[in-house]
């Protein structure tokens, strides 16, 4: 369950919970998105970007759980015009070791 604060006038992010698909509450870690991200594409910039927006969204939480989180971050590559990594990471599920890990992309490499 997500529960929103009212909106600040500053970003501040106060989630202390994210909960998992299997219903455990796992103390909140940014790094890991920047982690997910930084597997994604060595465009720093757009890790960067990608990943203060996606904070800024989730400041607004008190709790939320990873689907929201992987929604907010595709949602956002997305409205920063990259929609081909959008899917990459909306594919990628790293709890499932069946799946392969997606290639990460740049825009440097290409």
């Amino acid at each position: 369950m997500n529960k929103r604060n009212p909106l600040q006038s500053h970003i501040q992010v106060t989630v202390r919970y994210v909960e998992k698909r299997n219903g455990k509450k796992v103390n909140f870690d940014a790094r890991k998105i920047l982690s997910s991200l930084n597997h994604l594409t060595h465009d720093d910039r757009l890790i960067r970007r990608t990943n203060a927006l996606a904070l800024a969204q989730i400041a607004s939480y008190t709790q939320i759980d990873t689907q929201t989180i992987r929604d907010l971050i595709i949602k956002t590559l997305n409205q920063l015009d990259h929609p081909e990594l959008a899917k990459r990471y909306d594919e990628y599920r790293p709890s499932q070791p069946s799946k392969s890990s997606f290639q990460q992309l740049s825009f440097f490499n290409l």
